[in-house]
C-alpha cells in the first residue's frame, strides 16, 4: 500500500538537537539504534530526520528506500555533496517497508554507495572536514532531532557529521563485547583530536550517550560478554544508558521487513528497552 508523500516540515525555527551515532567499529548496533529511537520519537509526536551517512545504506533499507541509488528521481546525501540538491530536497519520508505507509513524523535522507568515494571526492576542498556544516541549515528548524547515522569508522564522513553542528551531541553505540569497548578509546583519542584543530571555532566533542546493544541477561549466556559490559558501565558511568538492549531475532526479522523495530514488534522486550533509552534521552515528551 502506497500512500501520498507529505510535504517535509516548513521551518518555524524549532531548536534542533542533532544526534551523531558513532563508533570505529562496523556492526555496532548503530543503524538498528538509530532506526528504533527515530521511530519511538516519531511516534510520540516529535518531527524526526534521519540521515543516512553510511555507503552501505542499511538505515535507508530499515525505512522503506531499498536502494536510494538506483532511483534516478530521488537525490541521497552525495547528490547534496555534489551539488546537485540542497539537503531539504533530499528529505523523504520513512515508509514501513518499500512502498509502505508512510511513518508520521519520520522523515529520511538516503545514503549512496558512493558515499565511500567522499575522502577523494573533497581532497582539495578548504576545511573538508566542515562539509556537513555547510549542508546542515537547510534542515534546522523543521525537525525536533535530527539523527546522523554514521560508518564504522573516524573518517572524513564521520568528523564531518561530528562537526556538522555547534552542539552536536555524540551517542556512541557499541555491543558488550571487548572489542566495541576498544573502539571507544579510539573514538575518544578522534574527539580530541577534532577539539585540539576546531576548538578555536569553539568546538568542545564528548560522548554524550553510551547504548549498548545485543546484551546478555546472565553469566550463562556468555560470561564474558556481562563482564564487557559491567567494565564499559564501570568506565562510563552515567554516559552508559539504561537498560541495554537484549539480542533478539526480533531485530533481524524487523530489518527483512523494511520496518524500524518499534513499529515491527512494539511489544518486544528490545523495542521495550528502545523505548526507556528514548525516555532517558529525552526523544519522548514528558
Amino acid at each position: 500500500m502506497t500512500t501520498e508523500a507529505p510535504q517535509i516540515p516548513a521551518n518555524i525555527g524549532l531548536e534542533t538537537r542533532i544526534i551523531v551515532a558513532v563508533n570505529e567499529s562496523g556492526g555496532s548496533v548503530k543503524t538498528t539504534t538509530v532506526s528504533a529511537l527515530a521511530a519511538i520519537a516519531a511516534m510520540g509526536g516529535l518531527d524526526v530526520l534521519v540521515i543516512d551517512a553510511d555507503s552501505q545504506r542499511d538505515l535507508a533499507h530499515i525505512l522503506g528506500c531499498d536502494d536510494p541509488d538506483a532511483d534516478e528521481n530521488l537525490a541521497t546525501l552525495f547528490d547534496v555533496i555534489d551539488g546537485l540538491a540542497a539537503l531539504d530536497e533530499a528529505v523523504i519520508p520513512a515508509r514501513r517497508g518499500e512502498g509502505g505507509p508512510v511513518i508520521p513524523h519520520l522523515w529520511l535522507v538516503p545514503g549512496s554507495r558512493r558515499l565511500k568515494e567522499l575522502d577523494e571526492k573533497l581532497a582539495s576542498a578548504t576545511l573538508r572536514e566542515m562539509w556537513f556544516n555547510r549542508l546542515l541549515s537547510a534542515v534546522l528548524g523543521r525537525f525536533h532531532v535530527v539523527i546522523i547515522d554514521c560508518p564504522g569508522d573516524l573518517k572524513l564522513t564521520t568528523k564531518g557529521a561530528l562537526l556538522s553542528h555547534k552542539d552536536v551531541e555524540v551517542m556512541a553505540c557499541v555491543k558488550s563485547q571487548e572489542k566495541e569497548a576498544r573502539a571507544l578509546t579510539e573514538l575518544e583519542a578522534t574527539l580530541a583530536e577534532i577539539n585540539a584543530t576546531f576548538g578555536p571555532f569553539g568546538v568542545d566533542l564528548g560522548i554524550d550517550w553510551v547504548v549498548i546493544g545485543e546484551s546478555v541477561s546472565h553469566d550463562s549466556q556468555g560470561k564474558v560478554y556481562v563482564q564487557a559490559e559491567a567494565q564499559l558501565r564501570e568506565a562510563y558511568g552515567p554516559l552508559v544508558m539504561s537498560p541495554s538492549v537484549k539480542r533478539s531475532t526480533k531485530v533481524a526479522e524487523a530489518y527483512s521487513a523494511q520496518t524500524a523495530l518499534p513499529i515491527f514488534a512494539p511489544r518486544s522486550e528490545a523495542a521495550l528497552q528502545y523505548t526507556e533509552i528514548a525516555k532517558g534521552m529525552g526523544l519522548v515528551k514528558p
